[in-house]
């Protein structure tokens, strides 16, 4: 019996060592995979004039006609960011309802008027469409930075680190949540944007700057200029990541482009099998991300985009 219960104690404690041991290295690996972030006060880099064309290819599985349009809200940043359709191809037409808003004057509302525009795809077809959005309001002619929704206050001294602009995403696959009948074959994004340091004089200005917005489970096929490293800090996301220095006053133009699927071993070809969300939703319906169902989605609504306007900052929050 007092072997037994021996056994017994020693099962237990090496149970807590274990349990203590697996929590520090997760530690470790948060510490070496995400820095902390302190609230900034204020940056001199800024970016905005965002523009992105996509091209996806789109499969109606369902045995009758169905729709797809153009979402001109982008919700991953707070505040939301709004997008004027620039072209289609092949044209869009109207829709039968109304999502996106409609231009009441505002220079950060959409000021397309037509309502919104999607294509017809028949029962068993493959459509290919392509379109260009640009950014209006804030992300667009309104310059600003993003940050994380959490960051940390600055208790520390004498030495901190600088992350630099943060990033935020999104999931391309979307349209299979909302319609698990239409399957995304294939989705490319090739976004610009511009960064600016806003300072008129004074020395030059250093940092990282990351792709403002990156889809996940996507590779980065082109960057230019090339990107000084890929970010992979974010799970399933690939995010390019440059070195600036800009003079005062200084405006430099960035683009960069993604595929959707990848691969595990990151090719841009094939369904992948590394995805933290799901690629078709109707084969995993019980993890379909949505703002009821928890981590999924919060894991995406954490990023913030702090907006400079003349020598103020204005931070909006959720």
């Amino acid at each position: 019996m007092k072997l037994g219960k021996s056994l017994i104690i020693l099962l237990l404690l090496f149970s807590v060592l274990g349990v203590f041991t697996f929590a520090d290295s997760l530690a470790v690996v948060s510490a070496e995979d995400n820095a902390t972030t302190l609230t900034p006060n204020s940056a001199n880099i800024v970016m905005g004039d965002f523009s992105v064309i996509v091209c996806v290819t789109v499969k109606n599985n369902n045995n009758h006609v169905e729709y797809f349009k153009i979402s001109q809200t982008y919700y991953q940043l707070d505040p939301n960011i709004q997008w004027n359709i620039v072209w289609t191809n092949p044209e869009a037409v109207k829709m039968a309802t109304n999502v996106n808003p409609i231009s009441n004057g505002s220079d950060n509302v959409t000021t397309n008027s037509t309502g919104d525009l999607g294509w017809k795809i028949e029962a068993g077809e493959t459509k290919k469409v392509e379109f260009r959005l640009d950014a209006v309001g804030q992300g667009g002619s309104l310059y600003g930075y993003i940050m994380p929704n959490e960051t940390t206050p600055n208790t520390y001294w004498p030495l901190i680190n600088d992350p630099g602009l943060a990033a935020s995403w999104f999931m391309p696959n979307e349209l299979e949540i909302l319609n698990p009948n239409l399957k995304i074959v294939s989705w490319d994004g090739t976004f610009s944007f511009n960064i600016k340091n806003i300072n008129p004089t004074g020395p030059e200005v250093q940092g990282i700057v990351r792709a403002p917005i990156v889809p996940l489970d996507s590779v980065l096929t082109s960057s230019d200029p090339a990107a000084t490293f890929i970010d992979k800090s974010m799970i399933s996301a690939d995010t390019a990541a440059w070195d600036v220095t800009l003079l005062p006053e200084e405006v430099q133009h960035y683009t960069y482009s993604y595929h959707y699927p990848k691969t595990a071993s990151g090719s841009p070809t094939g369904n992948g099998n590394n995805n933290l969300f799901p690629v078709t939703a109707a084969n995993n319906t019980t993890t379909v991300p949505t703002p009821t169902t928890g981590a999924p989605y919060g894991l995406l609504a954490i990023a913030v985009l702090v907006v400079a306007a003349g020598l103020g900052y204005a931070k909006f929050l959720r």
